[in-house]
């Protein structure tokens, strides 16, 4: 009888454990699901040898499930031959690692660890080369209500209606804007590991 108590209560802590591990992954989540913007560490080599540098990268996580989702990144570059690039991602939370998978372009796939997030901002690093990033959050799809002070339409505000709305007759999942000028020959995130100037 003892035997069968002490593996029952072993049982029981084991998925108390896991139970609280899936809760810290949805609150993480249900944080995540939403708009960010700020400094994602983004570049550009173009066929000339000139490098461009993003200054800012919008970034969309839409939900799937409780702890993953689908994502768009849009980075806003003020020089150089494209204005803006996009891509779509995969998104996942596990533990204390976020995961991210971008179909189109793999070399962009990278974990983060060490982050901090709440209901304004989004900080963390980069895989193992611990480059450090900073996300403000602009929208928050957990609480948004229709008829929210800034939008007539549920779970868009209008800073993201103005980048939808200007991108509709544009490929998004791994494509280049602005076609006639040259393509960029490697796309990357800083301290990736790559050589910088």
């Amino acid at each position: 009888m003892k035997k069968i108590f002490k593996l029952t209560a072993i049982v029981f802590v084991a998925m108390m454990g896991f139970s609280s591990c899936a809760d810290d992954d949805e609150a993480v989540s249900d944080i995540l699901w939403g708009e960010w913007e700020g400094d994602w560490k983004m570049w550009y080599d173009d066929s000339y040898g000139s490098r461009w540098y993003a200054d800012c990268t919008y970034l969309r996580f839409d939900r799937s499930s409780s702890t993953s989702g689908t994502g768009l990144q849009v980075d806003y570059y003020s020089s150089g031959p494209y204005e803006r690039l996009y891509y779509r991602f995969y998104w996942r939370v596990s533990g204390e690692t976020i995961q991210l998978s971008y179909p189109y372009d793999r070399g962009l796939d990278v974990n983060i660890y060490d982050y901090s997030i709440s209901d304004y901002y989004f900080d963390g690093y980069f895989g193992e080369s611990l480059t450090p990033f900073s996300m403000d959050k602009l929208t928050s799809f957990d609480y948004w209500t229709p008829d929210y002070w800034y939008s007539d339409y549920y779970g868009y505000t209008i800073y993201v209606e103005y980048i939808v709305g200007s991108q509709k007759s544009t490929p998004v999942a791994g494509s280049k804007i602005g076609v006639e000028k040259q393509e960029p020959v490697k796309i990357v995130r800083r301290g990736s590991g790559l050589n910088e100037k």
